[in-house]
């Protein structure tokens, strides 16, 4: 008999760290998704950057072309 309670608790032991090991499961698979999704958020948020950056280099491009053109030096013995 005392075998017979043996086998009785061990299978209880057994399903209970069945059942936490298939709740840890659980949560992990969960956790990857969350982290799946935040991923995919980032890499959109990473192409929309992608996108903006040329606009705002042409901008750049365009305000130093501006203010890069030489002036015109005069001529110091023009205006004796």
């Amino acid at each position: 008999m005392m075998n017979n309670e043996e086998l009785v608790q061990t299978a209880r032991e057994l399903a209970a760290r069945l059942s936490n090991a298939e709740i840890d499961r659980a949560s992990f698979k969960a956790q990857a998704i969350e982290l799946t999704n935040e991923n995919d958020q980032l890499k959109k948020q990473i192409e929309e950057l992608k996108a903006k950056l040329p606009k705002e280099d042409d901008k750049k491009t365009d305000s130093q072309s501006q203010t890069d053109k030489p002036e015109t030096k005069q001529d110091p013995q023009a205006n004796k």
